[in-house]
């Protein structure tokens, strides 16, 4: 890496539903989009069955929540979305339609050949979501198995090479050690980027009611504005992830930001193979976006 000037980076994002960049690591996308770097983001299912509403059909909600997704993109600045076919949230365990999908990713990622991804945390064991946890564990092993030649040698036969991808982005995630600063236009573009997704800010909406009726309470929410309720909820889970920041980096000093931050997002930053076991000689730069 030039040490004058920082490396454009290529990062390949995977999503299993169509509104998981926006809500987990909207501003970091928006930041690196606006930095110059190249950003592809792979979207696994088209959320068929992402609404607790017994008015949609599958039809209806996948058709709403594309254009939602569409919409949400462009405000983040994303350009370049492949939204794969043949895999349905919720209905992705059996064994053929794993291996699929791991075939699906490494083929991604040799034909884009990034240098980062970004996916979920397979330690988070809080994970409500199993397509998260299922996509959180193939995407590491895509990353990995990419670079050897014998791991689905069609691609190889048809032209592709084998790639080495240098690093992985876990989020959300109880490990961060990693925080990226997501201030001024980049939160403003996730907020919006969030309020795009009407159908699943109802869907918000309906669950926060029904669970804490459910637990013998009726709080009167029927005033509450939506997208308020999520431009609230964005900008403080933004500020309490930059005072997470401000704690990891008292004892990791030398990874510190000159400035403290006001607004992060987190993740936890892995290397692939051996690089991880050697990553206390790398430069500050290797662990920065």
């Amino acid at each position: 890496m030039s040490k004058n000037k920082k490396k454009k980076s290529r990062i390949l994002a995977i999503e299993a539903h169509p509104d998981d960049l926006t809500y987990f690591y909207g501003g970091t996308a928006a930041k690196l989009v606006m930095d110059g770097h190249d950003f592809r983001v792979i979207t696994v299912t088209k959320g068929s069955q992402s609404t607790c509403d017994p008015q949609f059909s599958e039809e209806k909600i996948t058709e709403k929540l594309m254009e939602e997704h569409k919409n949400a993109l462009e405000i983040i600045g994303i350009d370049d979305n492949v939204q794969l076919s043949g895999f349905t949230n919720h209905f992705m365990y059996d064994s053929e339609t794993k291996l699929k999908l791991r075939e699906t990713i490494i083929k991604q990622i040799r034909e884009y050949k990034p240098d980062t991804i970004i996916c979920f945390d397979p330690s988070n064991v809080f994970e409500e979501n199993p397509d998260h946890s299922l996509l959180s564990k193939v995407t590491i092993e895509a990353s990995s198995f990419a670079a050897y030649p014998l791991v689905h040698k069609e691609h190889i036969e048809e032209g592709l090479e084998p790639y080495f991808v240098s690093r992985i982005l876990m989020t959300p995630t109880s490990h961060p050690n990693m925080f990226v600063n997501i201030a001024e236009e980049p939160l403003e573009k996730k907020k919006l980027a969030g309020a795009a997704y009407q159908t699943q800010l109802d869907l918000m909406i309906t669950e926060i009611k029904q669970r804490l009726r459910n637990a013998g309470l009726d709080p009167d929410l029927d005033d509450i504005d939506r997208e308020d309720l999520w431009f609230n909820v964005c900008e403080s889970d933004a500020k309490s992830c930059a005072r997470e920041s401000r704690k990891y980096y008292q004892n990791h000093p030398k990874l510190a930001p000159r400035v403290p931050l006001e607004y992060a997002e987190s993740f936890r930053m892995c290397f692939l193979g051996a690089v991880e076991k050697i990553k206390s000689y790398l430069p500050k730069e290797c662990f920065e976006l």
